[in-house]
């Protein structure tokens, strides 16, 4: 789509919406999966488009998810994300309000953050069971059975052995999958089965309608701004949806740009499961879910060097060498399986 036919798009949904000023678009760096443009009037920013990546091999309908799912807090009254203003789907652009917050850091989580955290998921649990709820989609990569999440995961692995060498950087990672990866994730897979059969856990058991939540999906710090005081907003709901609150809390903990400190670990985890059918099962399957998780993390770290990695930076128009963000994703991958392997991530009474 064409800068022209964006800001004619744009000023169509900014009036309808009764923001008739002259406005510039700028573009922002630092997306994703979908290109950020600021709203300007006067050199002010106002609002935030999102012109949301599509792809005819991607089912997930990021636009529709992010923006139906911000509707729906919003006119619930949870305000601690942007504002939902207006969405043009057959253009795959949506407009929200403009937060004037930081991305934190791993240094600066405190302990009212990690409050805000849980007041904000319970916040949307509150209306869980409410009309609109019902119609909500599944969150991206639901799971609801301890064997659907590592099914999840071994397509994801499954799908790194497709990996078709051209640069230095690609065998690298060839190598890395075959000897290192593969045989981690065999060894998680087998103490996960392991566990569970000791835990008196069926596998292929699914959780009951009453435990299942609805979840922001890839969430965490990564995916919200502190405003001046400390209030933390949250954005990007792309992925949400109905989930397995133990997939809910794996994520949190798994995803790996703005880690949560370990610490937190024992209190997050008493937090959720508390208002579960069974606390003591689903510690038992949050905590042999973890390191599942880090195997599918260290995936979707590794999706640059596949042929999904390569048509979004693609379309985010990435003039970064592509090199060096397969570099520098193998060294997180590698981070990850590295502190797998030494025990790093045995959280549980840390």
């Amino acid at each position: 789509m064409t800068s022209k036919i964006i800001i004619n798009r744009v000023t169509a949904l900014l009036n309808a919406a009764g923001h008739c000023e002259s406005f510039e678009l700028k573009p922002l760096a630092g997306g994703v999966n979908n290109r950020i443009f600021l709203v300007l009037q006067e050199n002010r920013i106002v609002a935030v488009v999102k012109q949301y990546y599509h792809n005819r091999n991607d089912v997930r309908d990021r636009l529709s998810s992010d923006y139906g799912f911000s509707r729906f807090l919003w006119d619930h009254g949870i305000h601690q994300i942007p504002m939902p203003i207006a969405s043009d789907p057959l253009h795959h652009l949506a407009i929200f309000e403009y937060i004037d917050g930081k991305k934190m850091v791993h240094s600066e989580i405190t302990g009212q953050h990690i409050d805000q955290v849980i007041d904000f998921y319970f916040a949307i649990n509150t209306y869980r069971a409410s009309a609109d709820a019902r119609v909500l989609p599944d969150a991206s990569e639901a799971c609801f059975s301890l064997a659907e999440h590592i099914r999840l995961t071994e397509n994801r692995v499954q799908n790194l052995e497709k990996i078709q060498g051209r640069s230095e950087t690609d065998k690298r990672a060839e190598q890395y999958i075959q000897e290192e990866l593969l045989p981690m994730w065999e060894r998680v897979k087998y103490s996960t089965c392991l566990k569970a059969e000791k835990a008196n856990l069926v596998m292929d058991d699914v959780i009951p309608d009453s435990d299942k939540c609805l979840s922001p999906s890839d969430f965490g710090f990564h995916n919200a701004l502190a405003d001046k005081d400390g209030k933390l907003f949250f954005v990007d709901f792309e992925y949400a949806g109905r989930d397995d609150p133990a997939k809910m809390v794996c994520d949190l903990f798994c995803q790996p740009q703005v880690p949560i400190p370990r610490r937190f670990y024992p209190y997050i985890i008493e937090k959720i499961v508390k208002n579960l059918g069974n606390p003591g099962m689903q510690r038992q399957r949050i905590e042999m879910l973890l390191p599942v998780y880090k195997i599918k993390w260290c995936c979707i770290v590794l999706n640059e060097f596949l042929p999904r990695g390569r048509s979004r930076r693609a379309f985010m128009k990435n003039t970064q060498n592509s090199e060096v963000n397969k570099e520098e994703q193998l060294k997180k991958a590698i981070n990850i399986i590295s502190n797998l392997r030494n025990g790093e991530d045995r959280y549980a009474g840390n």
